[in-house]
């Protein structure tokens, strides 16, 4: 059974997805789903059996329409946890910049910001209407952030660790 879901995201969200691995949109203006995709598991996932009919939401602003099959017709995505799915479509927005900046930051150096451009502009997220540029900066940053103090705790643990007594192996080469 199709069935479809209305979920309200920021601009920056709805071009990602339609311009992405799960756009174009059909003539309805739906995205097809497929149950394998990271999307499609997270849906089965909180989808349960809800026996009666739930009330029609109102959605304003920019949506998406999420179209997936599901075998049981009393399987329904409960309205308590659309927050909670667009919080995960979000993390998968912020995972996926990362992933594509820090591919080439790590090769090239230097400033990132041209590789987030590149991210939005291969997305068609427009800097001045879909989203404020620091905010998508500041993702990338906080990543970087975040990997550095991982570093330098790692730093420290190397730095305190007693050294190593020499292997039998190395006692043998020495007397040799």
């Amino acid at each position: 059974m199709l069935k479809t879901l209305t979920l309200e995201v920021p601009k920056h969200l709805k071009k990602f997805f339609e311009n992405g691995e799960y756009g174009p949109a059909d003539q309805k203006g739906r995205l097809q789903i497929e149950k394998w995709s990271e999307i499609g598991r997270l849906l089965h996932l909180v989808s349960r059996t809800i026996p009666f009919t739930q009330k029609v939401r109102e959605t304003s602003g920019s949506t998406i329409t999420l179209a997936y099959h599901l075998r049981e017709k009393a399987y329904e995505i409960p309205y308590d946890k659309i927050p909670d799915l667009v919080r995960q479509l979000d993390e998968i927005f912020r995972r996926t910049l990362i992933c594509e900046v820090r591919r080439v930051h790590e090769l090239a150096g230097g400033d990132y910001s041209p590789f987030i451009r590149d991210f939005l502009t291969r997305y068609d997220i427009d800097t001045a209407e879909d989203c404020d540029w620091e905010v998508i900066r500041k993702i990338y940053r906080d990543y970087l952030q975040r990997i550095e103090k991982v570093n330098d705790r790692r730093r420290k643990m190397l730095e305190m660790r007693p050294p190593m007594k020499k292997s039998s192996a190395q006692k043998v080469r020495q007397i040799a």
